[in-house]
């Protein structure tokens, strides 16, 4: 996409795939997938114990640290809370041209209008760090 000059935003989401909801998360899983073999062994991922100190926990929140299963389903997870999102909410209200580019839980954002980006760092600033 060519805007003749812009404005970047550049961010990353803190912890982003340790504060993965997993209600959420599976809410979503279910409108992708049918497979129930593989729902119940994402499950099994998403509630395996994390053993840490000698103590195993139980997160509610979260994906496993280093896990195979965690940058496939931080992904889907964030195609729709933010991609899906951007493309739907904030583009429509923009005065001019904007695009996302995402890598995991990071991503540039960049916008024609300076006015544009200014109300996008001032929404990142007032955002909670937790996606729950």
């Amino acid at each position: 996409m060519s805007l003749g000059g812009g404005y970047v935003i550049e961010a990353d989401i803190r912890d982003c795939f340790g504060a993965l909801p997993h209600d959420q998360l599976r809410a979503i899983l279910s409108q992708r997938m049918r497979d129930g073999v593989l729902t119940r062994l994402i499950g099994k991922w998403l509630n395996a114990g994390v053993l840490e100190s000698g103590h195993i926990t139980y997160p509610e929140a979260g994906t496993p640290q280093g896990g195979v299963i965690s940058p496939l389903l931080a992904n889907v997870f964030l195609h729709t809370v933010l991609d899906v999102w951007f493309e739907s909410e904030v583009k429509p209200r923009l005065r001019g041209p904007a695009f996302l580019v995402r890598y995991a839980d990071d991503f540039v954002l960049v916008f024609a209008c300076q006015d544009d980006a200014r109300q996008g760092t001032a929404c990142s600033r007032n955002a909670s760090p937790s996606m729950g």
